[in-house]
């Protein structure tokens, strides 16, 4: 009786395990939200880009075409600043904060990593999963993009977002000389996981990827839909703190569904991770001696807040804490007051790259 038993619930694992290894992916089926919600999005004021700024493209050496651009005042400008948006992010997200740089005197630019925004998506039969065979190609596509840039005297300074940070950070790291300086908005150098611990988040996807899975996405992740029925509705534990800027990227991705980027796949994910791992080897961050400042939020679902901190404190030959009392993770989303206090941030970090440059 008990052989009978262990018999067919081996037989039942070895069925289980082959429904999984061949379940097929699903079909793309772009999400469509409700006529109540395309009524808030249709009413909601997402300001536009300013007038001096021209759409480009970058083609890396693959041949992957790269959305960017810029404004139009480099021959004025103190320093050029770099936008690299964060996870499903895109630049379509940013252009009011483009022209308050501009403002403050910055040639601005701005590029949507690949599989992102209006950059070039690695499957056309699934064109919001992002996929990436070595997550290094992202921070090499930043680099080459950087030295294909018009020689100037300006100074270089990034300002990557949330896993932007982390492709801006490992761009520095794996090509030094490129950039003067770079002011980190939350990166993800260790990213979150949920309620799970990150070796686990790492082994799970690792395993996910070498059964079969590395295209599929996560459990519980699929292809985008509003983080949120109402608009109006924000605050901190949602990203942001404020409601005027919250609902950003759901607007874009409702009004241009070509920009709309899913949840995490598992080969993605565990090439994220990975990359973690390699970033904070001994070593690697110590040898990132530019002037840094280091951007925190209060509350972040997102990062390791602490980890950064410390990294900034610790391991950096030349960093600078900012921590924003009363921000979220999504940091361009955030207030008036908010923004004040961090652009008044990287315009210290300007001039302590001045300071550099000129020794």
């Amino acid at each position: 009786m008990i052989a009978r038993v262990l018999k067919g619930f081996c037989i039942f694992l070895v069925i289980a395990a082959a429904l999984f290894y061949f379940w097929p992916e699903k079909k793309y089926e772009a999400f469509k939200v409700s006529p109540e919600y395309q009524a808030q999005v249709d009413s909601y004021n997402l300001p536009d880009f300013p007038p001096d700024w021209t759409w480009k493209r970058f083609i890396t050496n693959d041949g992957t075409g790269l959305r960017w651009g810029e404004t139009g005042n480099a021959g004025a400008a103190k320093a050029t600043v770099i936008i690299v948006p964060g996870y499903t992010a895109t630049m379509s997200m940013y252009g009011e904060h483009v022209d308050m740089l501009a403002r403050r005197g910055y040639h601005v630019v701005g590029i949507d990593l690949r599989g992102q925004g209006g950059s070039d998506r690695h499957r056309v039969s699934q064109p919001e999963k992002l996929w990436v065979e070595d997550f290094r190609i992202y921070s090499d596509d930043l680099a080459e993009f950087i030295d294909a840039l018009p020689e100037s005297e300006r100074p270089i300074i990034p300002m990557p977002i949330s896993f932007g940070g982390h492709v801006g950070l490992r761009m520095a790291g794996d090509h030094p000389g490129l950039v003067d300086g770079l002011f980190l908005m939350a990166p993800a150098i260790e990213p979150k996981a949920g309620d799970m611990s990150f070796d686990d988040a790492k082994f799970l996807m690792t395993w996910a990827r070498r059964l079969g899975k590395s295209k599929h996405y996560l459990s519980g992740e699929g292809n985008w839909k509003p983080a949120n029925d109402d608009l109006s509705v924000a605050n901190i534990d949602m990203c942001s703190s404020n409601p005027a800027r919250l609902p950003n990227r759901d607007v874009v991705f409702t009004r241009n569904p070509a920009e709309r980027v899913g949840g995490v796949t598992a080969q993605w994910g565990a090439e994220f991770f990975g990359s973690s791992d390699y970033v904070r080897r001994a070593g690697y961050l110590e040898n990132i001696t530019i002037p840094i400042t280091m951007v925190s939020a209060e509350v972040d679902h997102f990062v390791n807040t602490d980890l950064n901190q410390k990294v900034c404190s610790e391991r950096f030959p030349n960093c600078v804490r900012l921590d924003l009392v009363g921000a979220g993770h999504c940091l361009f989303q955030e207030s008036d007051a908010l923004l004040d206090q961090m652009f008044n941030g990287l315009d210290a970090l300007a001039q302590r790259v001045s300071k550099a440059t000129a020794n």
